[in-house]
Protein backbone atom coordinates (compact mmCIF):
# COMPACT_ATOMS: atom_id res chain seq x y z
CA UNK A 1 0.00 0.00 0.00
CA UNK A 2 1.35 3.18 -0.67
CA UNK A 3 1.95 5.99 1.94
CA UNK A 4 0.00 9.19 1.57
CA UNK A 5 2.15 12.23 1.65
CA UNK A 6 1.30 14.26 4.57
CA UNK A 7 2.48 18.35 4.56
CA UNK A 8 4.20 19.16 7.67
CA UNK A 9 2.49 22.19 9.31
CA UNK A 10 5.28 23.79 9.98
CA UNK A 11 5.97 23.69 5.74
CA UNK A 12 2.17 25.37 5.56
CA UNK A 13 3.33 27.85 8.36
CA UNK A 14 6.57 28.79 6.13
CA UNK A 15 4.15 29.09 2.79
CA UNK A 16 1.62 31.27 4.68
CA UNK A 17 4.60 33.45 5.76
CA UNK A 18 5.67 34.26 2.21
CA UNK A 19 2.32 34.55 0.69
CA UNK A 20 1.35 36.90 3.22
CA UNK A 21 4.62 38.88 2.31
CA UNK A 22 3.73 38.97 -1.52
CA UNK A 23 -0.17 39.70 -1.09
CA UNK A 24 0.98 42.85 0.88
CA UNK A 25 2.90 43.59 -2.59
CA UNK A 26 3.44 47.81 -2.83
CA UNK A 27 1.69 50.22 -0.53
CA UNK A 28 -0.30 51.24 -3.13
CA UNK A 29 -1.46 47.97 -4.83
CA UNK A 30 -4.87 47.51 -5.25
CA UNK A 31 -6.73 44.68 -3.73
CA UNK A 32 -7.63 43.09 -6.55
CA UNK A 33 -3.80 43.14 -7.89
CA UNK A 34 -2.93 41.38 -4.48
CA UNK A 35 -5.26 38.83 -5.26
CA UNK A 36 -3.97 38.04 -8.86
CA UNK A 37 -0.65 38.20 -7.27
CA UNK A 38 -1.14 35.84 -4.64
CA UNK A 39 -2.88 33.10 -7.10
CA UNK A 40 -0.06 33.73 -9.57
CA UNK A 41 2.31 32.80 -6.54
CA UNK A 42 1.13 30.01 -5.58
CA UNK A 43 0.87 28.74 -9.35
CA UNK A 44 4.50 29.40 -9.12
CA UNK A 45 5.17 27.49 -5.75
CA UNK A 46 3.42 24.22 -7.49
CA UNK A 47 5.29 24.62 -10.90
CA UNK A 48 8.83 24.50 -8.54
CA UNK A 49 7.80 21.88 -6.19
CA UNK A 50 7.39 19.15 -9.49
CA UNK A 51 10.64 21.08 -11.06
CA UNK A 52 9.42 23.05 -13.66
CA UNK A 53 11.88 25.91 -13.49
CA UNK A 54 11.27 27.43 -16.39
CA UNK A 55 7.24 28.15 -15.72
CA UNK A 56 8.02 29.06 -12.75
CA UNK A 57 10.02 32.04 -13.81
CA UNK A 58 7.56 32.50 -16.44
CA UNK A 59 5.24 33.02 -13.76
CA UNK A 60 7.51 34.75 -11.11
CA UNK A 61 8.56 37.42 -14.16
CA UNK A 62 4.43 38.15 -14.76
CA UNK A 63 4.00 38.90 -11.19
CA UNK A 64 7.10 41.63 -11.14
CA UNK A 65 5.79 43.30 -13.56
CA UNK A 66 2.81 44.28 -12.21
CA UNK A 67 4.66 44.66 -8.02
CA UNK A 68 8.05 45.72 -9.58
CA UNK A 69 8.92 46.59 -6.04
CA UNK A 70 8.06 43.53 -4.95
CA UNK A 71 11.32 42.28 -3.47
CA UNK A 72 10.16 38.33 -2.62
CA UNK A 73 8.93 38.25 -5.76
CA UNK A 74 12.68 39.62 -7.25
CA UNK A 75 14.22 37.49 -5.56
CA UNK A 76 12.27 34.23 -6.59
CA UNK A 77 12.35 35.13 -10.17
CA UNK A 78 16.20 36.08 -10.40
CA UNK A 79 16.29 32.31 -8.81
CA UNK A 80 14.27 30.91 -10.93
CA UNK A 81 15.46 32.50 -13.98
CA UNK A 82 18.63 31.43 -13.53
CA UNK A 83 17.34 27.51 -12.82
CA UNK A 84 15.89 27.94 -16.11
CA UNK A 85 18.38 29.56 -17.96
CA UNK A 86 16.53 32.31 -18.74
CA UNK A 87 19.91 35.14 -18.54
CA UNK A 88 17.68 38.16 -20.15
CA UNK A 89 14.97 38.01 -16.94
CA UNK A 90 17.35 37.25 -14.33
CA UNK A 91 19.32 40.34 -15.21
CA UNK A 92 16.10 42.14 -14.98
CA UNK A 93 15.04 40.75 -11.66
CA UNK A 94 19.11 41.96 -10.61
CA UNK A 95 18.38 45.49 -12.38
CA UNK A 96 14.70 45.50 -9.52
CA UNK A 97 16.54 44.02 -6.67
CA UNK A 98 19.97 46.71 -7.26
CA UNK A 99 17.89 49.69 -7.14
CA UNK A 100 16.80 48.38 -3.55
CA UNK A 101 20.56 47.33 -2.52
CA UNK A 102 19.42 43.67 -2.17
CA UNK A 103 22.13 42.91 -4.74
CA UNK A 104 23.67 39.22 -3.29
CA UNK A 105 27.77 38.61 -4.16
CA UNK A 106 27.81 37.25 -7.59
CA UNK A 107 24.86 39.32 -9.02
CA UNK A 108 27.02 41.66 -10.55
CA UNK A 109 28.97 38.80 -12.60
CA UNK A 110 25.52 38.56 -14.90
CA UNK A 111 25.40 42.47 -15.25
CA UNK A 112 28.83 42.37 -16.39
CA UNK A 113 28.31 39.55 -18.82
CA UNK A 114 25.29 41.74 -20.12
CA UNK A 115 26.98 45.07 -19.79
CA UNK A 116 29.97 43.66 -21.76
CA UNK A 117 28.27 41.44 -24.93
CA UNK A 118 26.22 45.15 -25.73
CA UNK A 119 29.70 46.81 -25.31
CA UNK A 120 28.63 48.67 -22.64
CA UNK A 121 32.08 48.75 -21.27
CA UNK A 122 31.16 51.66 -18.86
CA UNK A 123 28.15 49.60 -17.06
CA UNK A 124 30.72 47.01 -17.35
CA UNK A 125 33.34 48.80 -15.33
CA UNK A 126 30.15 49.54 -12.88
CA UNK A 127 29.60 46.22 -12.39
CA UNK A 128 33.10 44.86 -11.43
CA UNK A 129 33.36 48.03 -8.77
CA UNK A 130 30.38 46.54 -7.34
CA UNK A 131 31.55 42.94 -7.40
CA UNK A 132 34.45 44.40 -5.59
CA UNK A 133 32.84 46.02 -3.10
CA UNK A 134 30.31 42.78 -2.43
CA UNK A 135 33.42 40.59 -0.83
CA UNK A 136 32.85 36.96 -2.00
CA UNK A 137 33.84 37.44 -5.94
CA UNK A 138 36.26 40.78 -5.67
CA UNK A 139 38.98 38.44 -6.86
CA UNK A 140 37.81 38.79 -10.22
CA UNK A 141 37.67 42.20 -10.57
CA UNK A 142 41.48 42.61 -11.87
CA UNK A 143 40.68 39.81 -14.40
CA UNK A 144 37.72 41.65 -15.70
CA UNK A 145 39.15 44.91 -15.84
CA UNK A 146 41.85 43.23 -17.72
CA UNK A 147 39.27 41.93 -20.64
CA UNK A 148 37.63 45.48 -20.18
CA UNK A 149 41.07 47.20 -21.07
CA UNK A 150 42.06 44.79 -23.64
CA UNK A 151 38.14 45.21 -25.63
CA UNK A 152 38.81 49.07 -25.26
CA UNK A 153 42.26 48.94 -26.65
CA UNK A 154 43.95 50.18 -23.29
CA UNK A 155 47.09 47.84 -21.60
CA UNK A 156 45.78 44.63 -19.82
CA UNK A 157 48.71 44.43 -17.91
CA UNK A 158 47.64 46.63 -15.13
CA UNK A 159 45.11 44.24 -14.00
CA UNK A 160 47.10 41.41 -14.65
CA UNK A 161 49.59 42.33 -12.69
CA UNK A 162 46.81 43.26 -9.89
CA UNK A 163 45.23 39.82 -10.24
CA UNK A 164 48.97 38.05 -9.57
CA UNK A 165 49.10 39.56 -6.45
CA UNK A 166 45.82 37.95 -5.10
CA UNK A 167 45.79 34.62 -3.33
CA UNK A 168 42.71 33.67 -5.37
CA UNK A 169 43.03 35.46 -8.43
CA UNK A 170 46.53 34.20 -9.04
CA UNK A 171 44.83 30.85 -9.68
CA UNK A 172 43.79 31.59 -12.75
CA UNK A 173 46.77 34.28 -13.58
CA UNK A 174 48.62 31.91 -16.10
CA UNK A 175 45.75 30.38 -18.00
CA UNK A 176 44.58 34.14 -18.20
CA UNK A 177 48.22 35.76 -18.89
CA UNK A 178 48.21 33.04 -21.86
CA UNK A 179 45.04 34.14 -23.44
CA UNK A 180 45.77 38.03 -23.22
CA UNK A 181 48.85 36.99 -25.18
CA UNK A 182 47.30 35.03 -27.86
CA UNK A 183 44.59 37.27 -28.56
CA UNK A 184 46.81 40.34 -28.78
CA UNK A 185 48.95 38.84 -31.24
CA UNK A 186 51.94 37.93 -28.82
CA UNK A 187 51.96 33.97 -29.67
CA UNK A 188 56.07 34.05 -29.21
CA UNK A 189 55.99 35.64 -25.90
CA UNK A 190 53.05 32.58 -24.22
CA UNK A 191 54.98 29.57 -26.25
CA UNK A 192 57.60 29.17 -23.50
CA UNK A 193 54.29 28.73 -21.23
CA UNK A 194 52.57 26.69 -23.49
CA UNK A 195 55.40 24.61 -23.78
CA UNK A 196 55.20 23.81 -19.98
CA UNK A 197 51.65 23.11 -19.77
CA UNK A 198 52.50 20.36 -22.29
CA UNK A 199 55.32 19.23 -20.17
CA UNK A 200 53.73 19.26 -16.87
CA UNK A 201 50.42 17.39 -19.10
CA UNK A 202 47.79 17.90 -16.04
CA UNK A 203 44.16 17.11 -16.68
CA UNK A 204 43.24 20.57 -15.63
CA UNK A 205 44.52 22.60 -18.39
CA UNK A 206 43.19 20.35 -21.25
CA UNK A 207 40.49 23.03 -22.29
CA UNK A 208 43.23 25.75 -22.62
CA UNK A 209 45.58 23.50 -24.32
CA UNK A 210 42.99 22.82 -26.61
CA UNK A 211 41.71 26.49 -26.90
CA UNK A 212 46.13 27.17 -27.83
CA UNK A 213 45.81 24.40 -30.53
CA UNK A 214 42.43 25.63 -32.44
CA UNK A 215 44.66 29.28 -32.17
CA UNK A 216 47.63 27.84 -33.95
CA UNK A 217 45.29 25.74 -36.69
CA UNK A 218 43.74 29.50 -37.51
CA UNK A 219 47.60 31.30 -38.00
CA UNK A 220 48.13 27.72 -40.41
CA UNK A 221 50.79 26.30 -38.01
CA UNK A 222 49.52 22.61 -37.64
CA UNK A 223 52.77 21.47 -36.17
CA UNK A 224 52.14 23.76 -33.19
CA UNK A 225 48.62 22.55 -32.58
CA UNK A 226 49.92 18.97 -32.47
CA UNK A 227 52.69 19.88 -30.34
CA UNK A 228 50.17 20.94 -27.90
CA UNK A 229 47.66 17.97 -27.69
CA UNK A 230 50.13 14.93 -28.24
CA UNK A 231 50.37 13.96 -24.88
CA UNK A 232 46.65 12.80 -25.13
CA UNK A 233 45.59 13.52 -21.06
CA UNK A 234 41.83 14.46 -22.00
CA UNK A 235 39.38 12.67 -24.03
CA UNK A 236 38.91 15.76 -26.13
CA UNK A 237 42.59 16.29 -26.60
CA UNK A 238 42.86 12.60 -27.89
CA UNK A 239 39.62 13.36 -30.36
CA UNK A 240 41.17 16.49 -31.67
CA UNK A 241 44.45 15.31 -31.94
CA UNK A 242 42.90 12.44 -34.47
CA UNK A 243 40.99 15.04 -36.34
CA UNK A 244 44.02 17.18 -36.85
CA UNK A 245 45.40 14.10 -38.25
CA UNK A 246 43.16 13.17 -40.28
CA UNK A 247 43.49 16.77 -41.70
CA UNK A 248 39.91 17.62 -40.42
CA UNK A 249 40.92 20.72 -39.47
CA UNK A 250 38.84 23.79 -40.91
CA UNK A 251 36.20 23.91 -38.44
CA UNK A 252 38.73 23.58 -35.55
CA UNK A 253 40.64 26.60 -36.42
CA UNK A 254 39.66 29.26 -34.06
CA UNK A 255 41.94 32.63 -33.21
CA UNK A 256 41.60 33.86 -29.56
CA UNK A 257 39.94 37.04 -29.24
CA UNK A 258 38.63 39.15 -26.37
CA UNK A 259 35.25 36.99 -26.26
CA UNK A 260 37.21 33.46 -26.04
CA UNK A 261 39.33 34.57 -23.25
CA UNK A 262 36.84 36.25 -20.96
CA UNK A 263 34.14 33.62 -21.65
CA UNK A 264 36.90 30.92 -20.61
CA UNK A 265 37.59 33.03 -17.33
CA UNK A 266 33.63 32.52 -16.72
CA UNK A 267 33.70 28.78 -18.06
CA UNK A 268 36.57 28.21 -15.52
CA UNK A 269 35.04 29.45 -12.57
CA UNK A 270 31.60 27.63 -13.28
CA UNK A 271 33.85 24.50 -13.54
CA UNK A 272 35.31 24.84 -10.34
CA UNK A 273 32.47 25.89 -8.62
CA UNK A 274 30.30 23.03 -9.90
CA UNK A 275 33.10 20.71 -8.54
CA UNK A 276 32.60 22.33 -4.90
CA UNK A 277 28.96 21.35 -5.54
CA UNK A 278 28.01 25.11 -5.42
CA UNK A 279 25.61 24.22 -7.92
CA UNK A 280 23.33 27.40 -7.95
CA UNK A 281 26.60 29.82 -8.47
CA UNK A 282 27.82 27.57 -10.94
CA UNK A 283 25.01 28.11 -13.27
CA UNK A 284 25.46 32.21 -12.74
CA UNK A 285 28.96 31.39 -13.79
CA UNK A 286 28.13 29.37 -16.33
CA UNK A 287 25.17 31.72 -18.16
CA UNK A 288 27.37 34.69 -17.91
CA UNK A 289 29.58 32.71 -20.30
CA UNK A 290 27.45 32.14 -22.61
CA UNK A 291 26.43 35.40 -22.86
CA UNK A 292 30.19 37.13 -23.64
CA UNK A 293 30.92 33.84 -25.71
CA UNK A 294 27.81 32.20 -27.13
CA UNK A 295 29.16 29.80 -29.29
CA UNK A 296 31.23 28.42 -27.05
CA UNK A 297 31.71 24.58 -27.68
CA UNK A 298 33.38 24.22 -23.91
CA UNK A 299 30.96 26.57 -22.75
CA UNK A 300 27.94 24.69 -23.77
CA UNK A 301 29.84 21.55 -22.19
CA UNK A 302 30.39 23.31 -18.64
CA UNK A 303 26.78 25.01 -18.59
CA UNK A 304 25.22 21.61 -19.27
CA UNK A 305 27.25 19.89 -16.05
CA UNK A 306 25.71 22.74 -14.35
CA UNK A 307 22.19 21.95 -15.26
CA UNK A 308 22.53 18.50 -14.84
CA UNK A 309 23.98 19.17 -11.16
CA UNK A 310 21.34 21.18 -10.73
CA UNK A 311 18.58 18.45 -11.65
CA UNK A 312 17.79 20.21 -14.63
CA UNK A 313 18.32 17.07 -17.11
CA UNK A 314 16.47 18.30 -20.09
CA UNK A 315 18.31 21.67 -20.26
CA UNK A 316 21.61 19.95 -19.37
CA UNK A 317 20.96 17.47 -22.29
CA UNK A 318 19.60 20.52 -24.84
CA UNK A 319 22.99 22.43 -24.14
CA UNK A 320 25.30 18.76 -25.07
CA UNK A 321 23.23 18.84 -27.78
CA UNK A 322 24.70 22.00 -29.12
CA UNK A 323 28.15 20.85 -29.52
CA UNK A 324 28.88 19.95 -32.83
CA UNK A 325 29.85 16.19 -34.11
CA UNK A 326 33.25 18.17 -35.39
CA UNK A 327 34.35 19.36 -31.57
CA UNK A 328 36.75 18.03 -29.72
CA UNK A 329 34.38 18.05 -26.76
CA UNK A 330 31.79 15.92 -29.14
CA UNK A 331 32.08 12.08 -27.88
CA UNK A 332 32.33 13.66 -23.66
CA UNK A 333 29.50 15.62 -24.34
CA UNK A 334 27.48 13.03 -25.63
CA UNK A 335 28.58 10.24 -23.22
CA UNK A 336 27.05 13.34 -20.72
CA UNK A 337 24.03 13.27 -22.51
CA UNK A 338 23.38 9.44 -22.36
CA UNK A 339 24.46 9.60 -18.66
CA UNK A 340 21.82 11.82 -18.20
CA UNK A 341 19.32 9.45 -20.10
CA UNK A 342 20.37 6.71 -17.98
CA UNK A 343 20.00 8.52 -14.63
CA UNK A 344 15.97 9.00 -15.40
CA UNK A 345 15.91 5.16 -16.35
CA UNK A 346 15.23 6.29 -19.83
CA UNK A 347 17.41 3.70 -21.90
CA UNK A 348 14.59 3.55 -24.59
CA UNK A 349 15.88 7.78 -25.02
CA UNK A 350 19.03 7.19 -24.63
CA UNK A 351 19.61 4.08 -27.01
CA UNK A 352 17.35 6.09 -29.74
CA UNK A 353 19.74 8.90 -29.57
CA UNK A 354 22.63 6.76 -30.23
CA UNK A 355 21.00 4.92 -32.92
CA UNK A 356 20.61 8.19 -34.77
CA UNK A 357 24.47 8.95 -33.88
CA UNK A 358 25.38 5.75 -35.39
CA UNK A 359 23.37 6.48 -38.78
CA UNK A 360 25.35 9.65 -38.84
CA UNK A 361 29.07 8.03 -38.48
CA UNK A 362 28.54 4.33 -38.53
CA UNK A 363 32.48 3.51 -38.51
CA UNK A 364 32.56 5.22 -34.77
CA UNK A 365 34.14 2.76 -32.26
CA UNK A 366 33.40 5.26 -29.74
CA UNK A 367 29.54 5.24 -30.42
CA UNK A 368 29.67 2.13 -29.96
CA UNK A 369 30.99 1.41 -26.69
CA UNK A 370 28.83 4.24 -24.82
CA UNK A 371 25.71 2.14 -26.48
CA UNK A 372 27.41 -0.93 -24.61
CA UNK A 373 27.68 0.70 -21.34
CA UNK A 374 23.98 2.08 -22.00
CA UNK A 375 23.17 -1.88 -22.33
CA UNK A 376 25.01 -2.66 -19.53
CA UNK A 377 23.45 -0.02 -17.13
CA UNK A 378 20.09 -1.61 -18.40
CA UNK A 379 20.83 -4.73 -17.35
CA UNK A 380 21.02 -6.10 -20.99
CA UNK A 381 24.56 -7.30 -20.79
CA UNK A 382 24.00 -9.70 -24.00
CA UNK A 383 23.55 -6.65 -25.97
CA UNK A 384 26.21 -4.73 -24.34
CA UNK A 385 28.55 -7.73 -24.97
CA UNK A 386 27.69 -7.44 -29.04
CA UNK A 387 28.06 -3.68 -28.61
CA UNK A 388 31.64 -3.70 -26.94
CA UNK A 389 32.86 -6.31 -29.79
CA UNK A 390 31.61 -4.02 -32.44
CA UNK A 391 34.03 -1.38 -31.08
CA UNK A 392 36.52 -3.81 -31.06
CA UNK A 393 36.20 -4.34 -34.48
CA UNK A 394 35.76 -0.68 -35.54
CA UNK A 395 38.78 0.18 -33.30
CA UNK A 396 41.29 -2.38 -34.50
CA UNK A 397 40.39 -1.03 -38.36
CA UNK A 398 41.08 2.33 -37.16
CA UNK A 399 44.23 1.49 -35.40
CA UNK A 400 43.29 2.42 -31.90
CA UNK A 401 46.36 2.59 -29.39
CA UNK A 402 47.15 -0.46 -27.26
CA UNK A 403 46.03 0.81 -24.42
CA UNK A 404 42.30 2.48 -25.52
CA UNK A 405 41.60 -1.27 -27.62
CA UNK A 406 42.63 -2.92 -23.69
CA UNK A 407 40.15 -0.85 -22.14
CA UNK A 408 37.18 -1.99 -24.89
CA UNK A 409 38.56 -5.74 -24.22
CA UNK A 410 37.92 -5.19 -20.61
CA UNK A 411 34.67 -3.68 -21.37
CA UNK A 412 33.70 -6.71 -23.32
CA UNK A 413 34.88 -9.46 -20.45
CA UNK A 414 33.06 -7.87 -18.04
CA UNK A 415 29.89 -7.86 -19.85
CA UNK A 416 30.41 -11.36 -20.83
CA UNK A 417 30.83 -11.80 -17.63
CA UNK A 418 28.04 -10.41 -16.11
CA UNK A 419 26.31 -12.12 -18.71
CA UNK A 420 26.98 -15.30 -17.89
CA UNK A 421 29.02 -16.00 -21.46
CA UNK A 422 31.95 -17.47 -19.19
CA UNK A 423 34.80 -18.44 -20.12
CA UNK A 424 34.02 -16.15 -23.20
CA UNK A 425 34.55 -13.36 -20.67
CA UNK A 426 37.77 -14.82 -19.40
CA UNK A 427 39.54 -14.80 -22.67
CA UNK A 428 38.21 -11.19 -23.30
CA UNK A 429 39.57 -9.99 -20.00
CA UNK A 430 43.35 -11.91 -20.43
CA UNK A 431 43.23 -10.33 -24.11
CA UNK A 432 43.09 -6.78 -22.59
CA UNK A 433 45.84 -7.43 -19.84
CA UNK A 434 47.98 -8.54 -22.72
CA UNK A 435 47.36 -5.19 -24.46
CA UNK A 436 47.95 -3.69 -21.16
CA UNK A 437 50.09 -5.74 -18.88
CA UNK A 438 50.45 -2.91 -16.25
CA UNK A 439 46.89 -1.89 -15.63
CA UNK A 440 45.67 -2.56 -12.35
CA UNK A 441 41.86 -2.24 -13.16
CA UNK A 442 42.38 -5.07 -15.56
CA UNK A 443 44.68 -7.14 -13.43
CA UNK A 444 41.97 -6.85 -10.34
CA UNK A 445 39.00 -7.67 -12.72
CA UNK A 446 40.69 -10.55 -13.91
CA UNK A 447 41.87 -12.15 -10.73
CA UNK A 448 38.48 -11.19 -8.72
CA UNK A 449 36.06 -12.74 -11.90
CA UNK A 450 38.00 -15.62 -11.53
CA UNK A 451 37.86 -15.71 -7.66
CA UNK A 452 34.38 -15.64 -7.95
CA UNK A 453 34.50 -18.59 -9.34
CA UNK A 454 36.62 -20.55 -7.68
CA UNK A 455 38.98 -21.03 -10.84
CA UNK A 456 42.59 -20.63 -11.13
CA UNK A 457 43.21 -19.43 -7.69
CA UNK A 458 46.67 -19.19 -7.69
CA UNK A 459 46.77 -17.23 -10.93
CA UNK A 460 44.10 -15.13 -9.61
CA UNK A 461 45.52 -14.57 -6.44
CA UNK A 462 48.72 -13.29 -8.30
CA UNK A 463 47.29 -10.94 -10.81
CA UNK A 464 44.97 -9.04 -8.16
CA UNK A 465 48.36 -9.11 -5.64
CA UNK A 466 50.13 -7.48 -8.42
CA UNK A 467 47.04 -5.15 -8.67
CA UNK A 468 47.50 -3.77 -4.84
CA UNK A 469 51.15 -3.65 -4.97
CA UNK A 470 50.27 -1.01 -8.22
CA UNK A 471 47.14 0.81 -6.30
CA UNK A 472 47.07 0.06 -2.43
CA UNK A 473 44.92 2.91 -2.02
CA UNK A 474 42.47 1.28 -4.19
CA UNK A 475 39.46 0.11 -1.71
CA UNK A 476 38.13 -2.13 -4.35
CA UNK A 477 41.77 -3.84 -5.11
CA UNK A 478 42.32 -3.99 -1.19
CA UNK A 479 38.63 -5.61 -0.79
CA UNK A 480 39.78 -8.55 -4.17
CA UNK A 481 42.88 -8.81 -2.24
CA UNK A 482 41.36 -9.58 1.24
CA UNK A 483 38.38 -11.85 -0.05
CA UNK A 484 41.15 -13.72 -2.00
CA UNK A 485 42.77 -14.46 1.27
CA UNK A 486 39.68 -15.61 2.26
CA UNK A 487 39.13 -17.86 0.04
CA UNK A 488 42.54 -19.65 0.28
CA UNK A 489 41.35 -19.68 3.82
CA UNK A 490 43.86 -17.54 5.20
CA UNK A 491 41.11 -15.84 7.47
CA UNK A 492 43.22 -13.30 9.56
CA UNK A 493 44.95 -12.18 6.94
CA UNK A 494 41.92 -11.36 4.99
CA UNK A 495 40.49 -9.79 7.94
CA UNK A 496 43.06 -6.83 8.11
CA UNK A 497 43.06 -5.83 4.33
CA UNK A 498 38.91 -6.01 3.99
CA UNK A 499 39.10 -3.87 7.51
CA UNK A 500 41.26 -1.65 5.27
CA UNK A 501 38.76 -1.94 2.71
CA UNK A 502 35.87 -0.77 4.50
CA UNK A 503 37.79 1.97 6.06
CA UNK A 504 37.79 3.72 2.16
CA UNK A 505 34.65 2.48 1.24
CA UNK A 506 32.28 2.25 4.48
CA UNK A 507 28.89 1.97 2.42
CA UNK A 508 29.95 -0.30 -0.04
CA UNK A 509 27.72 -3.69 0.73
CA UNK A 510 30.34 -6.08 -1.22
CA UNK A 511 33.15 -4.97 0.92
CA UNK A 512 31.26 -4.93 4.47
CA UNK A 513 29.56 -8.79 3.17
CA UNK A 514 33.44 -10.01 2.37
CA UNK A 515 34.49 -8.35 6.19
CA UNK A 516 31.09 -9.98 7.83
CA UNK A 517 32.18 -13.44 6.35
CA UNK A 518 35.54 -13.27 7.19
CA UNK A 519 34.91 -11.69 11.12
CA UNK A 520 32.47 -14.80 11.15
CA UNK A 521 35.46 -17.14 10.13
CA UNK A 522 37.59 -15.83 12.94
CA UNK A 523 35.38 -16.18 15.45
CA UNK A 524 34.35 -12.68 15.49
CA UNK A 525 30.47 -13.25 15.15
CA UNK A 526 28.82 -10.08 17.10
CA UNK A 527 30.86 -7.98 14.37
CA UNK A 528 29.83 -10.55 11.55
CA UNK A 529 26.27 -9.64 12.27
CA UNK A 530 27.03 -6.02 12.54
CA UNK A 531 29.10 -6.09 9.00
CA UNK A 532 26.36 -7.82 7.63
CA UNK A 533 23.65 -5.75 8.44
CA UNK A 534 25.72 -2.82 7.47
CA UNK A 535 25.46 -4.20 3.85
CA UNK A 536 22.10 -5.05 3.97
CA UNK A 537 21.54 -1.20 4.12
CA UNK A 538 22.84 -0.79 0.09
CA UNK A 539 21.92 -4.32 -1.37
CA UNK A 540 19.94 -5.45 -3.96
CA UNK A 541 17.13 -7.70 -3.62
CA UNK A 542 18.60 -10.96 -4.43
CA UNK A 543 21.63 -10.36 -2.39
CA UNK A 544 19.62 -8.69 0.13
CA UNK A 545 17.92 -12.11 1.31
CA UNK A 546 21.15 -13.97 1.20
CA UNK A 547 22.51 -11.48 3.64
CA UNK A 548 19.15 -11.85 6.12
CA UNK A 549 19.68 -15.60 6.42
CA UNK A 550 23.07 -14.84 7.33
CA UNK A 551 22.07 -12.44 10.28
CA UNK A 552 19.25 -14.75 11.30
CA UNK A 553 21.19 -17.82 11.01
CA UNK A 554 24.79 -17.28 10.89
CA UNK A 555 27.34 -18.27 8.24
CA UNK A 556 26.04 -21.69 6.48
CA UNK A 557 28.54 -22.77 3.40
CA UNK A 558 25.59 -22.52 0.86
CA UNK A 559 25.37 -18.39 2.02
CA UNK A 560 29.07 -17.49 1.53
CA UNK A 561 29.21 -13.91 -0.60
CA UNK A 562 29.94 -15.27 -4.07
Amino acid sequence: MAEVPITPICKISALGVLIAALASGTASAKRSDGAEGLNQYVEARLSESVDQPAVAASIYAESLKKQPDNLLLASKTYVKAVEAGDFDLAVKAVRSLDLRGEVDAEMPLLLFADAFARNDYKAAATATVELEALGNFAFLSPLLDAWLADATGDNPLVGLAAAEKDKTASYYHLEQFILHGLARGNDVDVIPLLDNLVEKNEARMGPLRIIAARHFLAKKDQERAVMLLKGERTGPEMKMLRDVRSGNIKKLAQKVNTEVGLGFLFQRLASDLNTQRAYFLALVGAQAAAQVNPNSDYGHLVLGDAHEDSQNSSSARSEFKQIPYTSAYALLAISKEVASYADEEDYVGGQARLDDLIAQDPGAPELRVLLGQLFQMSGDHKAAANAFKQAITLAEKRSFSDALLASYWLSLGSAQEQAGLWPAGLESLKKANMLQPNSASILNYLGYAQLERRENTVSAMGAIRKAYKMRSSSPAITDSLGWAYYIIGEHDKAVGYLERARAGEPQDPTINEHLGDAYWAVGRKYEARYAWKSAKLFADAEDGKRLASKIDLGLQADLVSP
